[in-house]
């Protein structure tokens, strides 16, 4: 949770718009009425006063001032803004986020998801203020802030897979293929140790090595990722494909769908369409 200092700081940023080699931040008014946020690069963005938003669903979203939104290349949100509204805004171009990963390694996905976190608006902030001075010092500091957001949002946000162990054990991913075709229905600990034909302990330390989260963990990913995809192609309600990825309660769905996204099943069917 954003703290209140945090909070009024943001609701006293004046107009700015600002760009350099790592990023590009901006303040904007917008007015009520239709919009479209094509996003081209990932674009972290924060409303700096309450505002109303009604999506292409139908939907209608109240947001707070400090509410902020991860949103990745390649995304279009329609909405009617219903009041107006002024937003910050940070733009991170590829090559930013290319030059904070390992040699080697692809640029993993980051989430469509509602940021709750201070350390990411603190830094935000810090660019703020430093983006209003014109000195070398000043474009260092941007530079330096901008990577260091970017490898906090990989570190705290993207599923960075080790390469390395990829291709250990052919019983983990015999394991992984199980999960994947079985996702509407219940496992437990001892079921996926039985396909991997490994003892309970012995499985839970080998899964995680290889797949950098713990079994139940990994299996609740999964599900909401099938349940992204279905809130997105489907018109089947949310109880309906709550108990297609595995989950007997909505309420239960809700509450995982949430945890890890930071919206519910409708906002993100509302956002996404």
């Amino acid at each position: 949770m954003l703290n209140t200092g945090l909070v009024e700081k943001l609701e006293t940023l004046s107009s700015l718009s600002n760009s350099w080699r790592t990023g590009t931040i901006e303040i904007t008014d917008i007015e009520p009425g239709d919009c479209v946020l094509s996003t081209s690069e990932l674009t972290l963005n924060y409303a700096l006063a309450p505002v109303s938003k009604r999506y292409r669903s139908g939907n209608l979203a109240q947001y707070n001032t400090g509410t902020g939104w991860m949103v990745p290349s390649g995304i279009s949100i329609h909405c009617g803004y219903e009041t107006s509204s002024r937003s910050l805004r940070l733009i991170l171009p590829l090559q930013t986020l290319r030059d904070v990963q390992p040699e080697g390694q692809s640029i993993p996905d980051l989430p469509l998801c509602c940021l709750e976190d201070p350390t990411i608006l603190q830094l935000i902030l810090n660019l703020y203020d430093c983006s209003q001075e014109d000195d070398a010092y000043s474009a260092l500091y941007r530079d330096t802030m901008t990577l260091a957001l970017a490898s906090h949002l990989y570190r705290a946000y993207a599923r960075i897979e080790d390469t390395t162990t990829q291709h250990r054990d052919p019983r983990l991913s015999r394991v992984i293929e199980y999960i994947e075709d079985n996702l509407d229905k219940q496992m437990t600990l001892d079921e996926l140790a039985n396909v991997a034909t490994m003892s309970r302990y012995h499985f839970a330390k080998m899964f995680k090595d290889f797949t950098a989260l713990p079994p139940h963990r990994f299996l609740a990913e999964r599900r909401i990722e099938k349940a992204k995809s279905l809130l997105m192609t489907s018109r089947d309600s949310t109880a309906e494909i709550a108990y297609q990825v595995g989950y007997n309660s909505q309420s239960n769905f809700t509450q995982t769908f949430r945890r890890l996204t930071g919206i519910t099943p409708a906002k993100y069917r509302g956002v996404k369409v």
